[in-house]
């Protein structure tokens, strides 16, 4: 549906002359990327809504989303799964953050886990995104710096905020790990 929207657009664009057909391709996968990324969106803010927790969600992805697009990790073959998977996996963890209590102890061994996670394997390429090797290094201090910066965002939280506010940055940081163990364990398979 999204994809159809996006081809329609551009043709409507192209009609109206504010493009040219050789660059029809290009605005089509720019105006999807965008549709897929508001769609993502809407359904996160709505499920934060759902669950009553707006704050938390905010703060998991402001600990997810760094790292992701730096350490990278397991990609889905398909914008559908990937949503589907988004979705999944957003539900998954308000959930656990609404009702399911991480102690302070567990907190620090996932973001120790984490951490371990990330600095060894990251960044782990996607299989329609190959790095060279001048990008795997930008990415790697990349993901180092934004560990750091979390890490003591976690520490500062664990001993002078309320403790969800570390057990969801611990929980943002250890999702990232379990697609980078996933990525990893695909690219090794194939």
């Amino acid at each position: 549906m999204i994809e159809k929207l996006s081809e329609r657009f551009t043709i409507k664009l192209i009609n109206a002359e504010l493009i040219s057909e050789e660059d029809a391709e290009i605005y089509a996968y720019g105006f999807f990327q965008f549709c897929m990324m508001l769609l993502n969106i809407v359904t996160t803010v709505f499920l934060s809504i759902i669950f009553q927790l707006l704050v938390p969600c905010i703060i998991l992805n402001m600990a997810f989303i760094p790292l992701r697009m730096n350490a990278g990790g397991h990609h889905a073959d398909s914008p559908l799964k990937c949503y589907i998977n988004s979705t999944i996996m957003i539900s998954s963890l308000l959930a656990i953050i609404k009702w399911i209590p991480v102690s302070p102890i567990i907190s620090v061994i996932i973001v120790l886990i984490s951490c371990i996670v990330n600095i060894t394997f990251a960044p782990v390429e996607a299989e329609n995104n190959p790095l060279d090797e001048t990008e795997k290094s930008v990415y790697r201090k990349r993901t180092i710096l934004i560990l750091i910066i979390e890490t003591i965002v976690f520490l500062i939280s664990l001993f002078i905020f309320d403790k969800w506010v570390a057990e969801t940055i611990a929980l943002g940081m250890f999702t990232e790990s379990l697609l980078i163990i996933m990525g990893v364990t695909i690219k090794y398979n194939n």
